[in-house]
């Protein structure tokens, strides 16, 4: 049975590849492949994986593009064909590049307001008309997932447009495809379109580096009355959903 190792940061100049296949029995643990590869994989044993077969600190690794403890951690039965993919966090002290990731995001400079459902159609009439460093959209209350998951999803939008890996020609289609881990225009459309509600989300995303500009969506944050309310927590196939736009960054 065979598996292959997706490798991400500094493991692909380590292993001057991308990826590796490793061969293991059936019905093996993901431990038992990771034990496996620090037999035969000198460099991964040295920099990413523990004797006992799990993974040093500051390394996520993720199966099919999911979070490996979603599935059942170390115990879970790998598969043929399975892609694990493995990606540093940080390495010597240094900023590897999830935590440069994770930094950038941080800097995104985001407005939210909440707004009525006229006022919203007026705002989408109008995302596409904001700075070239910057997104907007206007999301139903019920699919917004707070500041931080928006500030996000800004982030893999422009750097998507950046890097030439946007799906759509325009930010505010790509910001919906990544807010809905939904790779399908006319599906993300039709989700919104049959959702009528009486209370929206106004958001607006810029890089540190935009020049402050005014345009009629800047003028309705600047002066927004009301805030939505953030929630607790984002729901976690929303999260999984984005896995595959932080992997075409990283990559």
């Amino acid at each position: 049975m065979r598996v292959r190792i997706e490798l991400y940061g500094f493991l692909r100049s380590l292993l001057n590849s991308k990826e590796i296949d490793v061969e293991v029995s059936e019905n093996s643990t993901l431990r038992e492949v990771l034990s496996t590869v620090y037999n035969r994989i000198p460099e991964l044993r040295e920099e990413a994986i523990a004797v006992d077969g799990s993974l040093k600190p500051y390394f996520m690794l993720f199966i099919n593009e999911v979070d490996y403890e979603l599935l059942g951690g170390y115990n879970y039965i790998v598969r043929d064909g399975d892609i694990i993919q493995l990606v540093p966090v940080s390495h010597g002290g240094s900023s590897g590049p999830l935590e440069e990731y994770l930094n950038q995001v941080g800097s995104i400079r985001i407005s939210v307001c909440l707004v009525d459902e006229k006022l919203a159609e007026e705002l989408i009439n109008n995302v596409d008309l904001v700075n070239c460093s910057c997104v907007a959209q206007v999301i139903p209350i019920k699919y917004y997932y707070g500041r931080k998951y928006s500030a996000l999803v800004s982030y893999l939008t422009l750097r998507s447009f950046k890097l030439g890996l946007n799906v759509s020609k325009k930010k505010s289609l790509e910001f919906l495809l990544y807010y809905f881990g939904d790779r399908q225009i006319s599906s993300v459309l039709k989700l919104l379109r049959d959702e009528r509600s009486i209370k929206y989300v106004a958001i607006h995303a810029c890089l540190p580096e935009a020049a402050e500009s005014e345009d009629f969506f800047t003028k309705i944050l600047t002066k927004c009355e009301k805030t939505p309310e953030e929630p607790q927590e984002v729901p976690e196939e929303a999260f999984n959903k984005l896995t595959l736009g932080i992997f075409k960054i990283l990559s």
